[in-house]
């Protein structure tokens, strides 16, 4: 029998492209809020004896760990093989080090809760900084999947003449992938954060040329404000307005620096997280280490 794939949160877009590749049957929850607020889940489908996925992006975490925790917790209780977690987003991992006395390290804290609960896990270009690995903090097996290819594929349906920039170091590498999947010129920004809100912008934009359109392609975007200013940096030396893609929209509106900005052409996001903007299907690399995990799994159960 197919795995099950239980959706607990993700864009109908992906949902939909995770089942229609033919790997799971569709399993079906109830879930709902107790008067005080609590979770409450039940499986309908059963799941004795069945490889059991949960999809279940993790923007706002806060409001969604407890719901995924006790459907994990269930479909353990009820005999399930194995239990994997597709996860689009991964958050808490930003907070990889205590940057001042006290502080508490939320990426090693988070990665135990859910190997405690999970037989494995795969997310989409989650935010490693310090930590080089998923493997350096989860004790389950981890597959970080690339946006590499969805990414270039809209590029080169939807922009013409494309100069990508990164915003900062910790983009150069897949920034690169890209540019040599579209055979494009880059650059790669530098980014100063000066608070939750305001950064400063340095580097330069060698290469661009005029009638070339720049495009600004950043992992996580929560408030705009880092884009915002890129846009208007570009904006100095471009022709063209600037195309942004976010591969995480953390947002709810178009970010108001954005929006009114004359200097941005178009935004799309991939549907990692559900948003308006979501222009970018991200469901085949999530599929293809998915599949793979699963049946690393199902050999070892066998054993």
């Amino acid at each position: 029998m197919k795995p099950l794939l239980f959706t607990l949160h993700a864009a109908d877009s992906l949902a939909s492209d995770m089942l229609a590749g033919g790997l799971f049957d569709e399993g079906n929850v109830e879930r709902r809020r107790f008067p005080d607020g609590e979770s409450y889940v039940r499986l309908e489908t059963g799941v004795e004896d069945r490889a059991v996925v949960f999809l279940c992006s993790l923007d706002r975490p806060d409001e969604r760990v407890m719901t995924l925790l006790l459907a994990a917790e269930a479909a353990q209780a009820q005999g399930a093989q194995q239990v994997g977690l597709i996860a689009p987003y991964l958050a808490y991992m930003r907070q990889d080090k205590a940057f001042r006395p006290g502080e508490a390290v939320s990426a090693p804290v988070f990665a135990e809760i859910l190997s405690r609960r999970f037989d494995w896990l795969v997310t989409l270009e989650p935010h490693l900084h310090r930590i080089t690995s998923l493997d350096e903090i989860f004790t389950i097996p981890a597959r970080a999947a690339e946006a590499t290819q969805p990414i270039a594929e809209w590029i080169a349906a939807h922009v013409e003449r494309p100069f990508l920039v990164g915003p900062d170091s910790e983009s150069a590498p897949w920034i690169e992938r890209i540019a040599a999947r579209l055979d494009a010129p880059f650059a790669v920004l530098e980014k100063e954060r000066l608070g939750d809100h305001e950064v400063r912008i340095g580097g330069t934009l060698g290469g661009l040329r005029p009638g070339m359109t720049p495009v600004v392609v950043d992992d996580i975007v929560s408030s705009g404000g880092t884009l915002a200013t890129i846009v208007e940096r570009i904006a100095q030396e471009a022709d063209r307005a600037a195309v942004c893609i976010a591969v995480h929209a953390l947002y709810g509106e178009l970010p108001a620096p954005l929006a009114s900005s004359a200097s941005l052409q178009a935004l799309a996001s991939s549907d990692s997280v559900p948003h308006a903007s979501n222009r970018i299907g991200i469901a085949n690399p999530l599929l293809a280490e998915a599949e793979q995990l699963i049946t690393l799994n199902l050999k070892r159960h066998r054993l």
